[in-house]
């Protein structure tokens, strides 16, 4: 009987280790044979939204453009933002990496090379469909006010 259990028991563990997981031939259309500051290059064209923080009224949209550039610096990209109806034109450089089927992007630091004067981040897909996100203070009159911004559009 013993014989019989640890027999059991042994199918048992061996059989554990031809269980896999699943297929990975969802990356296929991914290439990731670039570094991701080349292989996002390119200008987006899309919406901008400009929406008062914490506020129910409509939000102001534009039409315009983030243009990625190689900063030459692996893991770095230069970026431009350009929505002239929203009163946006600003530079800065931004961290990029890999991240689930796609490219993520951040700036966390306002310095004087971050003309939006502001943290921003954003994801590009596997399809290069772009959406950033930031929130900058802008004076208006006397008071400082706070909006948030979201640009969605896809590359060029």
């Amino acid at each position: 009987m013993k014989k019989f259990i640890y027999s059991l028991a042994a199918v048992l563990a061996l059989s554990c280790t031809f269980i896999s997981c699943g297929s990975d031939d969802d990356d296929e259309n991914i290439s990731y044979s670039t570094t991701p500051e080349k292989a996002t290059v390119g200008t987006y064209n899309g919406t901008f939204t400009k929406q008062l923080t914490d506020s129910e009224d409509a939000p102001e949209t534009g039409s315009g453009t983030i243009t990625l550039s190689d900063s030459g610096i692996t893991g770095v990209s230069n970026v431009e933002f350009s929505c002239p109806t929203l009163g946006i034109d600003a530079t800065s450089v931004a961290n990029i990496a890999n991240a689930n089927r796609g490219f993520y992007f951040l700036n966390q630091i306002v310095s004087a090379s971050n003309t939006l004067e502001t943290a921003f981040s954003g994801r590009i897909d596997e399809g290069g469909n772009m959406v950033v996100r930031f929130s900058k203070s802008m004076k208006v009159g006397r008071k400082n006010y706070t909006y948030t911004f979201v640009f969605e559009g896809a590359k060029q």
